[in-house]
């Protein structure tokens, strides 16, 4: 397969970085991006035991000038960008809306809403200038309208990146440039483990179950979602990894165990 070079913001940890490094396995080039140069650093560093084709850009997504640094580090470093992944997201405090602060409620839309919006219109432009390209977004819980407690904030950002990812793909739709969206399921990673912290014992106990019977490991989701992107050829795509056969089988798996 030809070499393609890979953006992916967020890409210091779970996911991200996760896709960073099947990528980085299969020969691609790739630009991670992280908010902190400690955690980018750290994150370079054992990526490029597997394969040193891969460069770093600190800087937070809700940052236009983050952006236009990740276009010219990435053109400068490797002439050109195949695909963009706008996996960046914040999750919320597990509290009910009304007790969330203003601080927090502004930084999840900033970087879950706004920062993707910023990431795809920067990437779109470029890749329409370019003659090629494919953006992905990242899916999380709340893209299907799906509704739980004390999940309201960041629920509600990602059923924004439902609607807007599938707007964008009608509005650049005469021009090579593909967009689509990602949806990995429920993964375990820091960002849902984390969430146990601020939840009831009765809460936890019921998080743990749906954990258990859902939850997947981060190899085998970005191993699948990054061969199903370099396969993709379609203007709007949807790859999803926790598909409704799956998710039925593993429900029924979690009533009768």
């Amino acid at each position: 397969m030809k070499q393609k070079t890979i953006v992916i913001t967020g890409s210091t940890s779970g996911i991200g970085f996760g896709l960073a490094k099947e990528f980085l396995t299969l020969g691609h080039k790739i630009v991670i991006n992280g908010r902190t140069a400690e955690k980018l650093s750290k994150a370079i560093s054992e990526l490029q035991n597997i394969n040193p084709d891969l460069i770093g850009v600190v800087g937070s997504v809700s940052l236009n000038e983050t952006h236009v640094s990740i276009v010219e580090k990435a053109m400068s470093e490797f002439g050109k960008i195949d695909i963009w992944i706008n996996n960046a997201g914040l999750p919320q405090t597990h509290k009910m809306f009304v007790d969330i602060d203003d601080n927090e409620l502004n930084k999840i839309i900033d970087t879950n809403i706004y920062g993707l919006m910023l990431g795809t219109r920067i990437a779109a432009k470029h890749m329409i200038q370019q003659g090629f390209g494919k953006i992905f977004n990242m899916e999380g819980f709340g893209s299907d309208g799906r509704i739980m407690r004390k999940l309201s904030i960041y629920g509600t950002t990602k059923r924004a990146v439902n609607y807007y990812t599938k707007s964008v793909a009608n509005e650049i739709k005469d021009n090579p440039v593909q967009i689509g969206i990602l949806s990995p399921g429920m993964v375990r990673t820091d960002f849902l483990n984390n969430s146990k912290e601020f939840m009831s014992s009765d809460e936890a106990k019921k998080f743990e179950k749906v954990y258990n019977a859902l939850a997947e490991d981060v190899e085998p989701v970005t191993k699948y979602l990054v061969h199903r992107i370099l396969k993709s050829s379609k203007n709007y795509d949807r790859i999803e990894y926790l598909t409704k056969s799956k998710l039925i089988f593993k429900l029924i798996k979690m009533m009768i165990s």
